[in-house]
This record gives C-alpha cells, sequence and structure tokens, in this order.
C-alpha cells in the first residue's frame, strides 16, 4: 500500500522536531537559540494540524514515532559542529528539494488542499529564512514568525 503524502509529511514534522530540537540543545553558537525555537515552532504547528486533520479522516497519527525521531536526531548530530554560515548553506540545499515536492503535491492535489498547501507553506517558511539567513538578511525570523502567527491556534 501506497503510503499517504499527508501522512509521510506527518512524521516529516515529527523528524524536523526531532532534528531542529537537537540543534537547540545541542549546537555550539547559543546566539541561534531563538531561530531553533522558531523552527520547533514551525514545524510543531503543521504536525499538530495534519494530525488533527489526518485523524479526523481516518488516518491514525502517532504521537511519537521512534524511528523518524531517531534519524532526526542523529542527522542532526552529523551537522551540529558547523558554523552558523556553512551550517545554512547545507540546509539551504537540503531543504530546497523538500519545498520544490511539497508545492508540487499541493498544486497537484485534488483533496484535502488545504492540509497540503499547509505543509508546503510551511516547508516554504524554513526554506525562505535560511535563504534569508544565506544573505544575512534581517528577514529571516520575521519569515517564521508570520507563518507561527498565520497557522497557530487562537
Amino acid at each position: 500500500m501506497e503510503t499517504n503524502p499527508l501522512y509521510s509529511a506527518y512524521l516529516g514534522e515529527l523528524y524536523g522536531i526531532a532534528f531542529f530540537t537537537a540543534f537547540a540543545n545541542k549546537y555550539s553558537d547559543d546566539s541561534h537559540i531563538h531561530k531553533w525555537q522558531l523552527l520547533i515552532n514551525v514545524e510543531q504547528i503543521t504536525a499538530t494540524k495534519l494530525k488533527t486533520e489526518l485523524t479526523s479522516i481516518g488516518i491514525p497519527c502517532p504521537d511519537h514515532d521512534a524511528k523518524m525521531e531517531q534519524k532526526g536526531q542523529e542527522d542532526a548530530e552529523q551537522w551540529l559542529h558547523r558554523d552558523w554560515e556553512s551550517l545554512v548553506d547545507t540546509l539551504v540545499n537540503w531543504v530546497e528539494p523538500y519545498a520544490l515536492r511539497y508545492r508540487q503535491q499541493a498544486k497537484a492535489a485534488t483533496e484535502h488542499q488545504n492540509l497540503y498547501h499547509l505543509v508546503a507553506q510551511h516547508e516554504d517558511a524554513i526554506w525562505a529564512f535560511l535563504q534569508a539567513e544565506q544573505q544575512q538578511a534581517d528577514s529571516g525570523i520575521a519569515i517564521l514568525e508570520a507563518f507561527i502567527n498565520q497557522h497557530q491556534p487562537r
């Protein structure tokens, strides 16, 4: 059976939470802690909305997935030693294919468009944040905050 792309995206959020949490807890340059916390928040908001909607249409979502969470931590461990500029350069290239894939899925979606658009918007926000950081623009944090303000539960 083919895995539902939205369920896969949900598992990706669990991965992302673990990945960014590893950086928040262990990255050597504490001046970026607020950025890690915002990235975690983006992932949590997206995961929560996906879980709520998927569960309502009969697709159960676990609160945790040990395999995805372990992979997120292990992947982060490989990059914890990098300085900010090198890390951002790596992450921009790493996030890009996901952003493009999620945009494509959102464009092609015939049902649950709101969820596909949410997933695409969340990945676009992360990618745009990283690009702003790469260009040392002040707008990076504002990009994440805009996503959070638009999507957090009221």
